[in-house]
């Protein structure tokens, strides 16, 4: 069984809100988490991260390229972030995507495009998670090899001890056997 994706929005207009959380059900079978501010985003995804975030610019305490910028620094820098904004001045943008951001979704934005673009950046994320899973997995199966072939290696060394000692107390009492039957003719 597949695992759910997992949706981060962060969005204080209930408006917006409900669209967007509308339009992701509509298409995406992903657990979708709604926040309205920078410290609810970080109280719920510290404690669970999830695999795309997409947070609204004007934040109330707070800025969301700042949180993005953040979330990209502090989790992994692979988990797709995508702004959405009023309007964004394009040295911003320049900046966002510096800091890691996927996307920035200027409104009015055409919905299909950043559903479109949310699946795209969902699938290359769940592709590099189950390549860093494999990756893992392989460098698990490497050690464990490496660790079988020395224990291996040690048992062989002490069977060749083992022999080597037999063969020695086997010379040595066929040559004292010689001995005796020399004497004894």
């Amino acid at each position: 069984m597949e695992r759910k994706d997992k949706i981060l929005l962060v969005e204080p207009n209930p408006d917006l809100l409900e669209m967007l959380l509308e339009a992701l059900t509509g298409r995406f079978d992903a657990h979708i988490t709604c926040v309205d501010c920078p410290e609810a985003c970080w109280e719920v995804d510290m404690g669970d991260p999830h695999d795309l975030v997409l947070t609204e610019l004007e934040l109330p305490r707070g800025n969301g390229l700042r949180l993005a910028g953040e979330l990209v620094k502090m989790t992994s820098p692979e988990r797709p972030v995508v702004l959405l904004s009023d309007k964004i001045p394009a040295r911003r943008v320049i900046r966002a995507m510096r800091l890691g951001l996927r996307d920035v979704f200027i409104k009015p934005f055409a919905m299909e495009k950043l559903l479109d673009r949310i699946e795209v950046l969902l699938r290359e994320f769940s592709l590099r998670r189950r390549h860093v899973s494999k990756y893992h997995g392989m460098r698990e199966l490497v050690r464990r090899v490496i660790r079988e072939r020395r224990d291996v290696h040690r048992r062989t060394e002490l069977v060749c001890r083992d022999l080597v000692g037999a063969h020695k107390r086997l010379v040595h009492r066929v040559l004292e056997f010689e001995g005796t039957q020399t004497q004894t003719s």
